[in-house]
């Protein structure tokens, strides 16, 4: 193609025409022009798609992470709440003269549980460090603020609760030593039995440890609440996204 181009220029010259040449010449130039603009957006097209491409693969590995905390997350504050319940039950029975000792041992038991998170992250990190920016400006926003913002906030708060309970339990106290059994903990259906429900320095220790706990319990279930909503609302962006690729 190259050479026949060449002669007809050639010919051109050696007939004497030297306007239609340039005007040749000039034709040429813009083809060449044409077909590089051409190949330059077919190469923009196709990386394009392969951005976009890498894109949804992320935003559903996001997705599958979310879906992982919101299982915990639900749990977590489904045992929150009976935790939250059972405080304020213990208060109302301490508080009341004589004391009822009907569900005490219970309530003990919702008391004295914690819960581990263990946030999922791999998806964004990943992101980061394959350089992959989402397009959409607001959902790469919320994404980087759940990351790196609320997703540990609610971690600390959690972990903060459990540090509260191991406190009571590895620290010789008035708490501890009328433990009988305890399958507390992490344990799923947890049971307390005491030596003596009556016991004076248990009650009045106990009465402390739970007024000082429900402020900070109220405070967790706040902060796992507010996740779980921003988990909802990021969730609900990411497909919204998928759906319009």
């Amino acid at each position: 193609m190259i050479k026949f181009f060449r002669k007809i220029r050639q010919n051109l010259l050696s007939e004497g025409k030297t306007g239609k040449y340039f005007k040749y010449a000039f034709g040429e130039i813009i083809l060449v022009v044409i077909g590089i603009l051409i190949a330059l957006q077919i190469n923009n097209w196709n990386e394009g798609r392969k951005i976009a491409a890498n894109e949804a693969y992320i935003l559903n590995e996001i997705l599958n992470n979310l879906k992982e905390d919101a299982q915990q997350i639900e749990f977590i504050l489904e045992r929150r709440s009976t935790a939250q319940t059972s405080v304020e039950n213990l208060i109302e029975i301490l508080n009341t003269k004589p004391l009822d000792e009907k569900g005490i041992e219970q309530h003990i038991a919702n008391f004295l549980t914690f819960e581990r998170f263990y946030p999922l992250n791999n998806a964004f990190e990943m992101m980061k460090s394959n350089g992959l920016v989402v397009e959409d400006k607001n959902l790469r926003t919320a994404i980087s603020r759940y990351y790196d913002f609320e997703q540990k906030k609610v971690a600390q708060s959690i972990e903060d609760i459990e540090c509260s309970i191991r406190r009571i339990f590895q620290t010789k106290n008035a708490i501890r030593s009328n433990l009988e059994s305890a399958n507390s903990g992490t344990k799923k259906n947890a049971t307390v039995n005491l030596r003596n429900t009556s016991d004076s320095n248990f009650l009045e220790l106990l009465h402390t440890e739970l007024t000082i706990f429900n402020d900070n319990n109220y405070t967790s279930l706040v902060r796992i609440s507010d996740f779980q909503n921003d988990n909802n609302q990021l969730t609900s962006m990411i497909k919204k996204e998928i759906d319009n690729k």
